[in-house]
């Protein structure tokens, strides 16, 4: 069994890489839009049984409860703030740790990059792209000028950077927190899945 944990750049398509991904591997998929997904059908309490009969068949679901769902939930709906609660911290830890331990998962974010390193039977990816064809491309799907589109993705980015640095002491772009980087200027999704497809079977191989 292995894991892939997946850290992204602004602009990356970063849930349909690992959407993709997990198909093409059969493995589970679980990221910060899951979780908020389940939090919102678990307050309301009709709904909570039917949910979970939907999910019943998924090994990692089965790992998340109605803390996990909230704690995430709670920084989800803020536009930024995992810093602000130390509780979303520990929680995703303890949610990484328990998806490493089911095995065949994919992880999205939340610093499992950090979370997992050195652990065996880890492929550690980051999505990149120039910092320039960003803001060309946001410049033209959101019609803001260069300055405000730079603004604009160093407040999307800003959360996460400043996330590893807090807790982990780490530069998010540090290429050594990475086994694979991929250039998503240069490379489309569809390449980008076959990158990592080849490089997990070499290392379920290994």
């Amino acid at each position: 069994m292995a894991v892939i944990t997946i850290s992204k750049e602004f602009g990356t398509e970063s849930e349909k890489v690992a959407h993709l991904v997990a198909q093409k591997l059969g493995y589970e998929y679980i990221g910060n839009s899951l979780i908020a997904e389940i939090a919102k059908e678990l307050h309301i309490s009709e709904s909570e049984a039917e949910a979970f009969r939907k999910t019943s068949q998924s090994r990692i679901l089965r790992l998340v409860d109605r803390y996990t769902c909230s704690i995430v939930q709670k920084v989800v709906d803020r536009e930024h703030g995992c810093l602000d609660d130390k509780n979303y911290y520990e929680t995703t830890k303890k949610l990484v740790d328990k998806s490493y331990e089911a095995g065949d998962v994919i992880i999205l974010g939340w610093g499992s990059q950090c979370i997992l390193r050195g652990k065996p039977n880890t492929l550690h990816v980051h999505l990149k792209k120039d910092a320039e064809t960003k803001v060309s491309e946001v410049m033209e799907n959101r019609s803001l000028d260069y300055k405000a589109a730079k603004d604009y993705i160093e407040i999307e980015e800003s959360d996460s950077r400043a996330y590893i640095k807090e807790y982990f002491k780490q530069d998010w772009t540090d290429a050594r927190l990475y086994d694979l980087i991929i250039d998503m200027g240069k490379n489309s999704v569809e390449k980008a899945v076959d990158l990592i497809c080849d490089n997990i079977k070499h290392l379920e191989a290994s």
